[in-house]
């Protein structure tokens, strides 16, 4: 017969109570529970990908290919949505009131987002600070371009000349945020061209000659200007574009302090890029997990491969890093600001 020396009982005991729980622990292996920081695992469950555009654009391949990537790395079903309407403002309201369980993110073209609550556009019902930001993944340079039938040969001809028409996909598009900020910094006599539909038909008004200028993100211009169907003038960056060596960049420009400072806030808005977010309060657990998927599916050879098909530029930046380029963007000076509301008010 087994004897239990004094004490050995209790021990025995607490033993049984641990594996219980070991045991309970071991049976939800692989579901959503809770950690020691209140956030969830997301195996296993369902996720919302808002993409604020319609089908077919940069923005929606994008999120269509990284999305079998996000799947393998995260163990759950990411289904994409696409809530266009309203220059993004639709989805990025939504996505700001969704439950913060990390199964509701966007995907939105930041400048927008961001511009329009600079401007305090109307339909802005969010706070640009509180998203939990997952992170950004691409920040392109923009460019501005001209026709070639245009006389506009390089952006001091430009800036020199009267009634020079701009193509714009509209109230809160990046090429009207482009126009509306570059014509007053630059003192550029015209007028913006809206009615647009989006950058290949500003990019097709440009080229026939319908409109004298427009702008666009250099990897969707390159081809045109390699072909001729576009004449670059001024890279909007702080740097020389490699691809574009030869192209005068916007912080390179002789200009007087206050429009030095405004262009700088302009470069701090291209900074934006495109954002993925999710509604405030994410808890650390469950958005690190987001962005460490995030991070993982950007680096994919295959996810990467199918990007340079595409001719799209991913290059992820994690959360605390994108939020730190939007505080940046929300030190605009007012006189910015001011540039922006009017870019907002105008139809």
């Amino acid at each position: 017969m087994l004897r239990l020396r004094k004490g050995h009982g209790r021990f025995v005991g607490l033993l049984a109570v641990l594996a219980v729980a070991t045991s309970a622990c071991s049976s939800g292996a692989g579901q959503s529970t809770a950690d020691d920081e209140g956030g969830k695992s997301l195996e296993g469950e369902t996720i919302e990908f808002i993409v604020s555009f319609s089908t077919g654009g940069g923005y929606d391949t994008i999120a269509r290919a990284i999305a079998p990537f996000l799947e393998k790395e995260l163990g759950a079903t990411v289904i994409i949505q696409n809530q266009d309407g309203a220059g993004g403002l639709l989805a990025a309201n939504q996505v700001f009131s969704a439950k913060p369980d990390g199964k509701t993110i966007g995907f939105f073209a930041g400048q927008g987002i961001a511009g329009a609550s600079l401007a305090g556009a109307e339909g802005v019902k969010f706070d640009l600070e509180k998203f939990s930001y997952v992170g950004r993944l691409s920040a392109e340079t923009r460019v501005m371009v001209a026709s070639p039938k245009s006389e506009y040969k390089t952006i001091e001809e430009a800036r020199s000349g009267t009634g020079v028409d701009f193509a714009s996909a509209g109230v809160g598009a990046a090429d009207n945020l482009d126009a509306a900020v570059l014509y007053s910094v630059l003192g550029i006599d015209g007028r913006i061209v809206t009615g647009f539909e989006g950058s290949k038909e500003t990019g097709l008004a440009i080229t026939k000659g319908d409109v004298d200028l427009g702008s666009g993100t250099v990897s969707s211009r390159l081809s045109g200007i390699k072909d001729g169907d576009f004449r670059p003038l001024l890279v909007v960056g702080a740097e020389r574009e490699e691809s574009l060596p030869d192209v005068p960049i916007l912080a390179e420009l002789e200009l007087d302090a206050e429009n030095k400072e405004l262009a700088e806030a302009h470069l701090n808005l291209q900074n934006m890029g495109r954002m993925v977010w999710a509604p405030p309060g994410v808890p650390a657990r469950t958005l690190a997990a987001l962005q460490d998927a995030f991070d993982a599916a950007s680096k994919d050879p295959e996810f990467l491969e199918k990007m340079e098909q595409a001719d799209e530029a991913v290059d992820f930046t994690r959360g605390d890093a994108a939020k730190k380029v939007a505080a940046d963007v929300l030190a605009a000076p007012e006189q910015y600001k001011a540039l922006l509301k009017k870019a907002f008010q105008e139809k």
